[in-house]
Order: C-alpha cells, then structure tokens, then sequence
C-alpha cells in the first residue's frame, strides 16, 4: 500500500507567488493561513494514517512470529506468504519513515514563513483593507482545499483499515493450515514409532534363531568328536557317524539361510525406511507396509481387476474412490466396520486364529 501525497505544493507556492507579486502584503498573510492550515491538517492526517498501518503492522508482525515458530516442525509449507507479509509491513514502515521526514521539513519551512510573516506584520495596518477580497478568494480556496484533504483523508485511512483486515484473514487461514499440518505430522508419527517397534521385535527374533544356530552347530562338532572315537571298529556307529554328519550339513544349510533371512530383514528394513518417506509424504489413507506388499503382489498376478476398482466408495472417506492401495484400504475398513459380528462367531474366529 502506498501513502499519496495530499497537496499540490507547487501549484500551491505559484498561486500564492502571482499574489505576492499584486500585493506584498496580501501574499504574506496569505501564505501565514493556508499554510498554518494546511500544516494542521497534514499533521493530522499523516499521524491518524501512520496510528493505524503502525497499529496493524504490529499485530502482523507478532501473528508472524506465532507462525514461524509453529511451523519450525512442519515442512515449510507457508514461508512464501510470511515473506510477502512481511515485505509489505517493511515497505509500509519506510513509507511512513518518509512521511515522517516531509513532515519536519515542512514544519521547519511553516516556522521559517511564520518569522517572515512576524516581520511584515507591522507594516502592513494600513493595506488591510485594499487586500479584503483577495484574502476572502484564497479563504475559499483553503476551505475547498481542506474538504479535498478530509475526503482524501477518509479514503485513505478506509483503504489503511480494507488491507489490514485482508493481512490478519491471510495470517488466520495460515494458522489453520498450520494447525492441520501439524495433526497429520503428529498421526505419521506415531505411525512410523510402530512400524520401528516391529521391526526391532523381528530383528531381536532373527537373532536369537541364529544363536540357537550356532549353539547346535557347536554340540555337532563335539558329538562328531566323541563318535568319531568310539566308532572306529563298528559300521554301526560309521552309520550314525553319517548320519550326524547328514545333520551337521542340514544344519550348515539352516546357518546359510539364517544369514539369508539376516540379509532379507535389512532389505525390509530399508524398504520401512523408503515406506516411511512415502507415508509422510503423503496425506491420504495411512497403510500399513504389509498392507501395500500385500495389494502390489495382488495387482502383479491379475487378482484385482477394474470392477473392484470402480466399487462405489462408502460415506465419509478421505479417498474419493476405491483405487490404489489407499483407497481399498479405506474401502475394505469402511465396509467390515459396518458389519455387525456376534459374540459366538467372533469367539469361534478367535479359536479357528489360535
């Protein structure tokens, strides 16, 4: 918003100059009213204008403040409006900075044409009454100007108050926006805080499975020891040294694909980690990770076909249809939470699961 200038100074100065030059005396004390006038009324103006854009910049600033600060744990979603915000109160502070510089200067001319004035005071009894009707015309001037200033004064200060009221609508709906973001933060949160659970639970199975391993693997070597010395004269024993033997290598090959499940478990680990990159990237139904492998294996064979796409949504989904992993989420969700399940039934499903 800019700040207009309210007179025509120049034009101002001119008229009063042609005056100075009719009448000296004329010119002088009509430079000492208009001007004494017109300085009040800047005055005025310029001090109700900058009492409202300060007032209003203010309040900006601190609803800025507020913003940022909230928005610190949430992707910078809104920092483009906050800077074009704050450009807009930084351009109105220096506007105000300038008006507030033309103001002293004029002050400092208005104290300066009140001295001149002061001086030719007392001379000028005797021209009081030739100088009548010219001072009555620039009266009228002063008055049709000072209407002009008061409407461009109401104008401005309706314009100050519309952008004010427009700057704290735009700082409200970034608030909500904010707060909005920061539920879906705190929701995928938790989310990827269980995924990690599970997996630190299947990273503490695998291991012990592998200790269990390699403590067998350890009484083989030692039973292999002890048979390999009592069964040297006795094909009876050469049998079960084979077969020992047999199970050293079954269990060598369960060593091998222990490690295989170590390696397959980072893998997993990696794609919960890719999973949860997706999932805050994304603000529409949350699915699990076996959730989205089981759906992706099941479009790869052809087992999901258009006519389960294209199955009307239930009420009140955030996925507007039943397409992508997302959607048949929500739809399988929306649909079995509207089935009403005995207590018989669901005690013998719970059996048949055990």
């Amino acid at each position: 918003m800019k700040i207009l200038y309210l007179f025509d100074f120049l034009e101002l100065n001119y008229n009063i100059t042609k005056l100075f030059n009719k009448h000296k005396f004329l010119e002088v004390v009509t430079m000492k009213l208009g001007l004494m006038t017109l300085a009040a009324l800047t005055t005025a103006i310029i001090f109700v204008g900058c009492g409202t854009a300060v007032g209003r910049a203010t309040g900006a600033d601190a609803g800025s403040s507020d913003t940022s600060t909230a928005a610190g744990s949430t992707p910078s979603v809104t920092d483009d409006n906050l800077t074009v915000v704050n450009e807009n109160l930084a351009n109105q502070g220096a506007l105000l900075v300038g008006q507030e510089k033309a103001l002293d200067k004029h002050q400092a001319e208005l104290e300066n044409l009140k001295e001149i004035v002061t001086a030719f005071e007392s001379n000028s009894t005797d021209k009081g009454s030739s100088a009548g009707k010219d001072i009555g015309a620039v009266k009228a001037e002063v008055s049709n100007m000072s209407d002009q200033v008061s409407n461009m004064s109401d104008q401005l200060e309706n314009d100050m108050a519309a952008q004010g009221q427009h700057l704290e609508e735009e700082i409200s709906m970034m608030h909500f926006r904010i707060t909005s973001l920061e539920e879906q933060s705190a929701f995928i949160q938790s989310l990827l805080g269980d995924i990690q659970n599970e997996a630190e639970a299947i990273r503490y199975s695998v291991s012990t499975i592998a200790d269990e391993i390699r403590q067998s693997d350890e009484s083989v070597e030692q039973l292999i020891y002890s048979f390999d010395s009592i069964v040297s004269t006795t094909e009876d024993f050469r049998g079960q040294l084979t077969s020992l033997e047999d199970q050293a290598a079954f269990l060598n090959v369960a060593i091998k694909q222990s490690t295989s499940a170590i390696e397959q478990l980072d893998d997993a680990l990696d794609e919960v980690s890719e999973t949860q990159e997706e999932l805050a990237e994304s603000s529409t139904y949350p699915i699990t990770l076996d959730q989205f492998t089981t759906y992706d294996n099941l479009i790869s064979h052809g087992l999901i076909d258009d006519e389960i796409n294209s199955m009307p949504a239930p009420e009140a989904m955030t996925v507007p249809d039943c397409t992508g992993p997302d959607g048949t989420r929500e739809c399988i969700d929306k649909l079995v939470s509207s089935v009403n399940v005995g207590t018989a039934g669901t005690y013998e499903s719970i059996q048949l699961s055990i």
